[in-house]
């Protein structure tokens, strides 16, 4: 019997591959989505548009945790492969489409939901990897490296998608994002080679897993409290960023420049968090994560309160928390699971941002209306440090 060499991070050209093929991947999905919104904003009305970015999340929302069992009965690295295979293939042929019958509202739509179908099989299967990657100690680096490597590829995909549909259209669009997943595809299929195996379920049938997964979750604690603060973070951070964040900026009248460098100044702070993570090692890396959100917390009910400083400072602690807990809330998360209940968790905390972070935004929206922006963000502020707190209580019961 062999054991597996795990050489150091720093020269472990998988991992290297595995980061750079992925900031590869989501710099064209960053394209695709750029892409798409102005594609859809010129063939349809605001609420079309609407419609077509929107779509794409019920059927991921109804796949997902299909998607997670599969991932923890199947090879995940194989279907990632394929499910990337596939992504390509509705690309090229929604390309197709469009250079033979135009831009349409609903052949726009059609891509974006049959593409999310697609994702939900990608998407709990890439969670399944890093655990069979690394050391355990390592997995807070591979989670901040990759982190680092995504924000990279935000602030690259973005403008690229812009011009992209600017000087080539949508169709320009689908075949450079189309090309990001043969990128990692290839990588996945020569270089990305997990070292450990994958422990795989044992159930009847596809539903049997999903039964056996939620029983898991009540029986395990640890990984019961994980799943549920990890589906409760967004829900709560994620409306006051992309409405309240825009409603106090217009409200005071700073102007849509000043909404740009807010966002800017989160996304260098989440960088100086995730470098930050790669150095720090607490003892107990899931109360560490949970009780650094306790401040960003704090920074989204700042967000309602303060000047414009104010407001700068609170999105500087919201990114570097988001860079800092994330890394090391990832890599508790990979431990804590058992490996063969790791997809499946992992979609249903997927499965939260897609099913209920529409609500969660119109609700938000609504909150505000019915009082006022400060207090709305306050009220969201206080349930999230709740929650983290009640997490961080529990973790290690």
């Amino acid at each position: 019997m062999t054991t597996e060499v795990f050489p150091p991070l720093r020269r472990d050209r998988r991992v290297h591959g595995w980061i750079a093929s992925a900031a590869v991947s989501q710099a064209g999905d960053m394209a695709w989505y750029v892409g798409l919104a102005w594609s859809a904003a010129q063939v349809t009305s605001p609420a079309g548009a609407g419609l077509v970015m929107g779509i794409g999340a019920l059927p991921k929302a109804l796949i997902l945790l299909y998607g997670g069992a599969l991932a923890d009965r199947f090879d995940g690295r194989r279907t990632m492969i394929l499910a990337n295979f596939a992504r390509i293939v509705v690309l090229v042929v929604g390309a197709t489409a469009v250079a033979i019958w135009g831009l349409s509202l609903a052949l726009l739509a059609t891509v974006a939901a049959v593409f999310g179908a697609v994702d939900a099989l990608y998407t709990p299967a890439s969670g399944t990897l890093p655990r069979r990657m690394v050391r355990s100690e390592d997995l807070v680096k591979l989670s901040a490296g990759t982190q680092l490597a995504h924000r990279l590829a935000v602030f690259a995909g973005a403008p690229l998608g812009g011009l992209l549909v600017a000087h080539g259209g949508l169709i320009t669009v689908m075949i450079v994002d189309a090309a990001s997943y043969v990128v990692i595809a290839v990588a996945l299929a020569f270089l990305v080679k997990p070292r450990l195996p994958q422990p795989v379920s044992t159930g009847h049938s596809i539903r049997a897993d999903l039964r056996d997964g939620f029983a898991y979750l009540k029986r395990d604690a640890r990984a019961r409290t994980l799943v549920i603060a990890f589906s409760g973070l967004n829900l709560c951070v994620g409306p006051i960023l992309a409405v309240g964040l825009v409603q106090r900026t217009h409200s005071a009248g700073w102007g849509s420049a000043w909404y740009g460098w807010l966002e800017a100044c989160s996304g260098v702070a989440a960088a100086v968090g995730a470098l930050v993570a790669m150095r720090w090692k607490p003892a107990n890396l899931a109360r560490a994560g949970l009780l650094a959100l306790v401040v960003q917390a704090a920074g989204c009910a700042m967000i309602g309160l303060m000047p414009k400083l104010g407001v700068f400072v609170a999105m500087a602690m919201i990114g570097c928390t988001a860079g800092l807990a994330s890394a090391q809330l990832s890599a508790a998360f990979q431990q804590s699971v058992d490996p063969t209940y790791l997809g499946r968790s992992f979609s249903i905390v997927n499965l939260s941002d897609e099913a209920m972070m529409p609500l969660a935004m119109v609700g938000f929206g609504a909150l505000i209306s019915l009082s006022s922006i400060p207090i709305a963000c306050v009220l969201v502020a206080v349930g999230f440090a709740a929650l983290v707190l009640w997490a961080a209580v529990r973790v290690d019961r």
